[in-house]
């Protein structure tokens, strides 16, 4: 075996091949030239006019293929995201993947009572300190829909909380521009000015328009926004096979990717160059029932389509795992759970939320997240794949061992098996009788009591005091404007 031989063999997931994804790409202009979009902002709207676009019935816009194009040249292949302290932490590129949990559950599960509750403010709070502390969550959402502050203003609130319990990269929402603005600048003291939040930007904001093809104008004002601020966006809806999409699946994914390019069209046109994040991800409506599952077979095709027609557009993508439909953590939780994390990674997208939602995104778990920290760090393991170099190999020590060998003392061993072994921290591998003797508990109740930890004894490191006198003043501003009406 040459002794310069070296080969680490990762495994993925593909499924189009490059004529397949040229005719999904011709078939997307085709769409955006003869059906068009909806456009319901001005700005936007005359920005494509300028852009060379025809409109029809006031506010109807076909965008010609070179547009489109010529926005996919411009939109960069590369995002950067930093911690709040400016450190790069997250690279949003090829198939490179980073998890983080979902965002504005009306629900939760309290890990004192194990009910089902309405969110509020500390269950925020919560979620990014256990995010903090958890090694395989790489990014934080708003895990709570707080139902305890004035409604218009909560996405400030939120927002608050959570970039004081965590120093990980943030993804955010905002009800409206204004909403916006006002995080915008919280971001701002954060950072301590605009341009270092340009430079390394720790917060990314999660938008969507309407399918099949309607961007609305908060949608727009707020896309526009970001455009022109540097701050990553993130702009997508999800495709209803049967409901706001053809019911086949390939019609459904090439209507949500022509959407798609509409976006980075109007995002371009404002600012060439602005960060983007997408996806075109397709759910089929449940016949039966009139949900929409969170999870499913069709799900993970049209995942897998959308970031193989992302990296032929050159684009970073956004994703969704550790996410089920299941009310409770049960048997169905696991399988969907461990399922979608493990198809994502294999998928390759880069910004994969939703850990730890239950019941299609109305209620979070603090324990699911948990358990989810276990399952990424299995598939991270998992998708690290093999090292097949000379010393891996290990074709010397084979034939130094011998037939009738072991390996318990050799060098080696000492030195490798703790890099190639994966070990759990949640999951158990006891024999039953040592699994009786620690309490034979299962693991949400294992789960359970790694929250209850983290939330007793994690130290988060703080914001400086300036720091949050700005944000409460921005805070304090925003609550008399919605008190004067």
């Amino acid at each position: 075996m040459r002794k310069d031989y070296f080969v680490r063999v990762q495994p993925h997931l593909t499924l189009l091949d490059e004529e397949q994804k040229y005719e999904i790409h011709m078939a997307s202009l085709e769409i955006l030239e003869r059906t068009g979009i909806l456009v319901h902002y001005d700005e936007a709207f005359n920005l494509l006019r300028k852009a060379g676009c025809y409109t029809r019935n006031g506010n109807r816009v076909f965008i010609p293929g070179p547009v489109v194009e010529e926005a996919i040249q411009s939109v960069p292949e590369r995002i950067t995201i930093s911690n709040r302290k400016g450190e790069r932490c997250l690279y949003l590129e090829g198939r490179k993947s980073y998890f983080g949990t979902g965002s504005d559950t009306p629900n939760v599960i309290d890990i004192h009572t194990g009910k089902r509750r309405k969110a509020i403010l500390d269950d925020v709070r919560d979620a990014a300190k256990v995010s903090d502390y958890l090694e395989n969550i790489d990014f934080v959402m708003s895990m709570g829909l707080a139902d305890d502050v004035p409604p218009k203003l909560s996405d400030r609130y939120q927002f608050e909380a959570m970039v004081s319990n965590t120093i990980k990269p943030i993804m955010f929402t905002a009800w409206d521009r204004e909403g916006l603005e006002d995080i915008y600048w919280m971001a701002v003291a954060v950072a301590g000015s605009e341009e270092n939040l340009r430079r390394n930007p720790f917060l990314i904001h999660y938008s969507e328009p309407i399918a099949p093809f309607i961007h609305p104008k908060d949608s727009l004002q707020k896309l526009l926004f970001c455009a022109e601020k540097g701050i990553p966006v993130e702009y997508h809806c999800i495709s209803i096979a049967g409901a706001t999409a053809p019911a086949t699946l390939a019609g459904s994914f090439v209507q949500a990717n022509a959407r798609m390019l509409s976006s980075i069209v109007i995002h371009q046109l404002k600012q060439k160059g602005a960060p983007l994040i997408v996806q075109s991800p397709v759910i089929y409506l449940d016949m039966k029932t009139s949900l929409m599952p969170y999870f499913g077979p069709e799900w993970c095709l049209s995942t897998l389509m959308s970031k193989e027609m992302a990296l032929y557009y050159g684009v970073p993508t956004f994703g969704k795992a550790g996410a089920t439909d299941a009310k409770v953590l049960d048997q169905q939780s696991g399988i969907e759970i461990g399922m979608s994390i493990l198809t994502e990674s294999l998928v390759g997208n880069n910004l994969i939320h939703d850990i730890g939602y239950l019941e299609a995104g109305l209620t979070s778990s603090l324990a699911a997240i948990a358990i989810c920290d276990e399952v990424i760090s299995h598939v991270k393991r998992f998708m690290k794949g093999i090292d097949i170099s000379p010393e891996h190999i290990a074709i010397e020590l084979i034939d130094k061992v011998g037939p009738d060998g072991n390996y318990i003392t050799m060098e080696h061993t000492l030195q490798n098996f703790r890099k190639e072994a994966w070990f759990p921290k949640l999951l158990d591998r006891n024999r039953y009788d040592n699994w009786i003797a620690l309490g034979s508990k299962t693991m949400l109740e294992k789960a359970n009591e790694l929250m209850r930890k983290i939330l007793t004894s994690h130290e988060v490191t703080p914001l400086l005091t300036e720091v949050k006198k700005e944000m409460e003043a921005i805070l304090q501003k925003a609550k008399e404007k919605e008190s004067k009406g």
